[in-house]
Parts: C-alpha cells; structure tokens; sequence
C-alpha cells in the first residue's frame, strides 16, 4: 500500500463530523499510516433528542424518524455525493450508528447504479419507486468503495432500502464489510447490527464486542481492524 486509503466517515444521530472525529481518536491514531479519514457533518437537524454532551456545537441526522423519512435521507444521498464528488475519491466507508444505516443506503443504490451500467439497463419505474429510479442515476459516476467498516449499525427499516437489497430487482450488497456490534447496546440492540450483516451484504465479517453503543478502541480490537484492512483485496 503506497498511500493511506482515503475513507469516508458519517457519524451517528445527534453527532456531526467534528464529535465524531473526536470519539474516533483511537481508531485514527492506531490507523494513522493505513487511514485517511475525512469527516462530514450530516444536513439535516436532530429534531427527536438532544446530544449526550452539551459541548456538542450540531446536533445532526442523516434523516429522522418524524416526517418525510425517504424524502430527507435522499437528501442526505445526494449531500454524501457532492461531498465525495469535493473530497473523493474514496476507497472506503466507516459508519457509525445512524451513519452506518446512512452508508449501507448509499452502497446499496451505488451499487444499483454500478450494475445499471454494467448491463447497459434502464431501471423500470413502473416497478421501482420514481424516486428511488433517479437517484440511481444520480449515482451512475461514483465507484463502488473497496469496502466499509460499520460499527453499532442497524439494518435501515425503508421500503425502498428492502427493494434494492432484496426485492425482484435487488441484490445484496457486494462489498466487503466489517461488522462491529455490541452485547450491550442499549441504543441498537445486537440483533438489529447483526440483521444489517446477514440480510444487507455478501461479503460481511461480524464481530461482537462486550460493550455498548460505541467504537472499540483497545490494542485487541485495533489489531483486528488492521488486519480486516490488510486481508483486502483493493484491485476489485
């Protein structure tokens, strides 16, 4: 590896890009020769609770519960894009909580896109969700990432998300993944981490840790980090 591997990292509800770079510090020191993370902060406002730390400047969401779920996590889809279209390319993503569920969504339409042009097809509205159909094609200029690392993720609960992963036209994702879920998640229990694994992606390396909603950060949890990097195949 000639270059630490750019990667994409999107925070967890109420987080932004800046908290989320300061609870990473661990990661990111133990990977400062293999990782080049770039943080970004999610556009929309966290409007269900307020963040743990008072010290936080954003409250952010990649979408909320209330309203118009869809509507503002294919507006996040498309902040994500103008943002790997600033800072990219990227060869990877870490995710974080709700960020993780936001990267799975975006890998999932990516993808969609990517086989879209591989087999020269138009995707059929008629049986697609008009919506779902055009941001595809949005996304028709961004690679696949070379792989995601998602910790105390969730598998997202969308009509849409379930359509491009499992419908008559979907497929599960194929990127190579490193799944990191709690025993003692209060937040997203350990069976919702694991259902985004099995029923998400081909290629998904599940770990469980002891604890709760956050990122491992000993020696032992960072080795195996480096390891799930080094046993890339990043040709594909």
């Amino acid at each position: 590896m000639t270059r630490p591997l750019r990667v994409l990292c999107l925070h967890g509800y109420t987080q932004n890009g800046q908290t989320f770079r300061d609870r990473m510090g661990p990661f990111r020191r133990s990977l400062k020769r293999t990782l080049d993370p770039v943080f970004i902060t999610a556009p929309h406002e966290a409007t269900e609770f307020q963040p743990e730390s008072k010290e936080a400047s954003e409250s952010r969401a990649w979408w909320n519960r209330s309203g118009d779920v869809w509507a503002e996590t294919a507006q996040s889809v498309r902040f994500i894009h103008q943002a790997m279209r600033d800072a990219g390319p990227f060869d990877g993503i870490v995710g974080f909580s709700q960020g993780s569920g936001m990267a799975a969504i975006l890998m999932a339409l990516m993808q969609a896109a990517h086989t879209q042009k591989l087999q020269n097809t138009h995707w059929d509205a008629d049986h697609w969700d008009a919506d779902l159909c055009e941001l595809i094609r949005e996304l028709a200029d961004c690679p696949l990432p070379k792989f995601a690392m998602l910790f105390a993720g969730f598998y997202p609960e969308l009509p849409q998300f379930d359509a491009l992963v499992s419908g008559p036209k979907g497929c599960k994702i194929n990127v190579p993944t490193l799944h990191m879920v709690g025993q003692t998640d209060a937040i997203v229990p350990m069976e919702r981490g694991q259902l985004l694994a099995t029923q998400a992606f081909v290629d998904a390396q599940l770990r469980t840790h002891e604890g709760g909603h956050f990122v491992p950060g000993n020696a032992a949890w960072r080795k195996q980090y480096q390891e799930f990097i080094d046993g890339l195949d990043l040709q594909r």
